[in-house]
């Protein structure tokens, strides 16, 4: 298939846990439908919030926290 799309839900852990990460071939587009994400991309950090969107490459080694100690739900398609 030429791109997979997911549901992902990630519930919430306790903030000072290591974020674990992944990677995989292929590039994803995320969009976050509830809550607030916290994405680590190659060392970095960034901050999603209800309708915000990230794409990038994901054979970087990446990972996800939900915020606010509430489940975050998105929607993932892998290309």
């Amino acid at each position: 298939p030429a791109a997979e799309p997911f549901l992902v839900t990630v519930d919430p852990l306790p903030e000072d846990r290591p974020i674990p990460s992944n990677s995989h071939p292929g590039q994803e587009f995320n969009y976050l439908l509830e809550g607030s994400l916290k994405i680590t991309l190659n060392q970095h950090e960034i901050v999603l919030q209800e309708g915000d969107s990230l794409y990038f490459d994901s054979s970087i080694p990446h990972g996800m926290q939900a915020l606010n100690n509430q489940t975050a739900k998105f929607l993932a398609i892998i290309l």
